[in-house]
């Protein structure tokens, strides 16, 4: 049987609502109370000094701020707080504003983290879906306000390279690397989608500014893909066109290739790994155990496998890597380039536990 694959074409385009494209470096704004960020009680001021920019960066930044400070993003300040930004050089040569928000992470007031486990949201798409289209929420904290009393802690200093004029800023919304972000958007956005109805058995995935739709028939994704890309323009969200994917047999959602009753991880993700060279410190050995147990269902006996890596962590010495090492790390490599492709479970029957100890690990398979 053949099947017709729909692409965004210009009747869609002409469908859907303009305002809800990422086009022109415009950011949205929801329609929410402004955010209110608490810090530990006692929490002195946070200064920290900018750190040396070289001069490349700081031209590369001058649009960006200049952007954020026309939209009011960004305001003029004086603040008893300070921590540096930098400018980070992306791939096609452009410039990304970041900010080193690490102490004002450590001292913040976090709330219990709702943000869902990615392999436990992956595994609530029905095997008969057939259809699905992604979303991505370009610069989505962007759209919640924060308080005004809450904008201090964020404060940075900007050093314009061409009219020499030294000023502090900050935020006006939520900040990107800010602990908290993903967590405050994920729950602002989960409540403004209680208002949306998807069209029949349509289901609709949110992980942070990430969302899924899945069914069965084409026509009802279609239709649902449409209306929930001028709901999101309408409460205020922007999203980015290039990376939308829509209405397709298979796509990539959260580093994995979603199809009919699977899913596999993508070779852009299994090459980013393999890729890691060998660590020299204790930090490399959590990335890499980080980035491994992200993949760990794909992976024959993971916790056997990825022993040898938790030992280095346990011992007070800096860690010695030897060709033993090396070479348990690459037949983890080759599990992930050989990895297969697993099939989503069926949530409607029963599962059995299987646990079991071997050589001092503990590991459990539910099937």
């Amino acid at each position: 049987m053949k099947v017709k694959i729909m692409k965004l074409t210009a009747g869609d385009i002409e469908e859907i609502n303009p305002e809800v494209w990422a086009e022109g470096g415009k950011s949205g704004l929801l329609n929410i109370p402004p955010i209110e960020v608490k810090m530990q009680p006692g929490t002195p001021p946070i200064r920290i000094k900018q750190y040396p920019m070289s001069l490349e960066g700081k031209k590369g930044l001058i649009p960006i701020i200049e952007q954020l400070l026309k939209e009011g993003i960004l305001e003029p300040c004086m603040s008893p707080h300070n921590t540096p930004i930098l400018a980070v050089k992306k791939a096609e040569g452009k410039y990304r504003l970041v900010q080193d928000l690490r102490e004002i992470n450590k001292r913040t007031m976090t709330k219990h983290p709702v943000v869902p486990n990615p392999y436990n949201l992956l595994s609530q798409i029905p095997q008969e879906h057939a259809w699905f289209t992604t979303i991505d929420l370009k610069d989505a904290f962007w759209a919640c306000p924060l308080a005004e009393e809450s904008r201090d802690w964020f404060a940075f200093e900007w050093d314009h390279p061409e009219t020499k004029r030294r000023q502090q800023l900050r935020w006006t919304r939520l900040p990107q690397g800010f602990t908290e972000s993903p967590n405050l958007f994920g729950q602002a956005l989960e409540r403004l989608l209680e208002q949306f109805t998807p069209e029949g058995q349509v289901q609709i995935l949110q992980y942070v500014d990430d969302l899924l739709i899945s069914g069965e028939n084409q026509l009802e994704v279609r239709t649902t893909s449409i209306k929930l890309l001028n709901f999101l323009g309408e409460k205020g969200l922007k999203v980015s066109k290039r990376k939308l994917q829509f209405v397709k047999p298979e796509v990539t959602y959260l580093g994995h290739l979603i199809g009919k009753g699977y899913k596999k991880l993508s070779p852009e993700r299994i090459a980013g790994i393999i890729a890691i060279p060998a660590p020299k410190t204790k930090r490399d050995i959590r990335k890499l155990l980080g980035l491994f147990g992200y993949c760990r269902h794909w992976i024959d006996e993971y916790t056997q496998n990825v022993r040898f890596l938790y030992d280095k962590l346990i011992s007070p010495e800096p860690i010695e890597w030897t060709q033993e090492d090396e070479k348990q790390l690459e037949k983890l490599k080759n599990k992930l380039s050989t990895a297969p492709v697993l099939s989503l479970p069926d949530l409607k029957k029963e599962f059995d536990l299987f646990v079991n100890t071997e050589g001092g690990v503990a590991y459990g398979v539910l099937a």
